[in-house]
């Protein structure tokens, strides 16, 4: 008896509860919100990711050209400036930079082969010399015989602003160009003997120039 006149209003009870859709907006604003604000936290992570290394792609290209252009002697300082605008360019303090400048050849045979005229680095990297020119070969474009090329090569690291599974990346870029309005870009480190001696040295190979450790060999 007491089931029975229970029944009615619990049934009423349940339809109700079953039509009223009142704090529905609540529930998925509770479940959809972190989803929402994770799929922005992990676009915006891998946005600034691509723009960093296209950031870091472009300065390089900048500080190419630019040493392109020179027609007098680089120095050390300037080198060291070129490193700083690189720096500039992308907002990052930590960067390295090799530059170097790289002469093909033909011999009688007519078989081809490259060979390091001077090079300059900056950060951990350290400047390429006979024996370590064989590793960046493959990056180097066909030369006519006798033609030279600067190789820069720069370094960033990029740390995601969220955790979202992205760990800690490193920009590196590679940019071959030839000398605009000479056939070569001399290097000067001030020695009596930069420009003019045809032996193989390597002066003071571990120069400190302030922060970075600058430190550079000379082939010319």
């Amino acid at each position: 008896m007491l089931m029975t006149s229970l029944r009615a209003p619990l049934l009423s009870l349940a339809r109700r509860y079953q039509r009223d859709d009142q704090g529905t907006w609540s529930v998925e604003a509770v479940i959809m919100a972190p989803l929402i604000m994770f799929s922005l936290v992990f676009c915006y992570t891998f946005f600034t990711a691509f723009q960093a290394k296209s950031e870091a792609n472009k300065a390089n290209y900048t500080i190419s050209d630019y040493l392109s252009r020179q027609t007098d002697p680089v120095t050390p300082a300037f080198l060291n400036g070129t490193a700083d605008l690189y720096r500039f360019l992308n907002n990052s303090g930590d960067i390295d930079m090799r530059v170097s400048e790289v002469k093909f050849s033909l011999d009688s045979n007519g078989n081809g082969s490259y060979s390091l005229v001077w090079s300059y680095a900056v950060g951990d990297f350290s400047p390429l010399t006979t024996n370590s020119l064989s590793d960046v070969e493959n990056r180097l474009p066909l030369l006519a015989n006798g033609e030279e090329v600067l190789l820069v090569e720069t370094v960033r690291t990029w740390s995601p602003l969220f955790d979202v599974g992205l760990a800690e990346l490193a920009f590196a870029d590679t940019v071959t160009t030839k000398p605009r309005f000479a056939t070569q870009v001399l290097f000067d480190d001030g020695s009596a003997s930069s420009g003019s001696s045809n032996t193989d040295t390597t002066d003071d190979p571990n120069m400190d120039q302030g922060s970075g450790g600058r430190r550079y060999n000379r082939y010319y």
